[in-house]
């Protein structure tokens, strides 16, 4: 029956996973690799901005809104795994102090300390983390 609705509709027949502005979408909760897109655009973005000469505001500007606003649509529209959360901080992390994601080196504020609110002696950037826990909490 769905041979002969299919030949005289002529569609055919689509699989899971596929994407939709931008976005994987599958009816089970997608792996870590798949989140590979997410992380690829993260990297992109920063390499684009390499040779830019701007002061640490500038850089912690281009985190918040930017960068941030990627991880942000990704983390609204389903929950980010723990492992991804942490290569996501790390890219933000290297980029801000060493303004290259494959560089790292010692931080000069921990980052925990970073994502303070301002009023409380932070930058207030995004935990993502904590972020991610509370969209998970609203879909529940």
């Amino acid at each position: 029956m769905k041979q002969a609705i299919l030949h005289s509709s002529r569609f055919t027949e689509g699989s899971f996973l596929f994407k939709y502005l931008g976005v994987p979408l599958s009816p089970h909760r997608l792996l870590a690799s798949q989140f590979s897109h997410l992380i690829h655009k993260l990297e992109s973005s920063i390499q684009s901005w390499m040779g830019k000469h701007l002061s640490y505001a500038g850089w912690l500007e281009l985190i918040k809104t930017v960068l941030q606003g990627m991880v942000q649509f990704w983390i609204s529209i389903f929950p980010i795994p723990g492992v991804v959360i942490n290569k996501i901080t790390s890219l933000f992390r290297n980029f801000l102090w060493t303004r290259d994601v494959l560089r790292s080196k010692y931080a000069q504020v921990a980052w925990k300390h970073i994502c303070l609110p301002k009023n409380k002696g932070g930058l207030a950037v995004l935990d993502i983390k904590a972020r991610n826990d509370s969209f998970f909490t609203k879909q529940l």
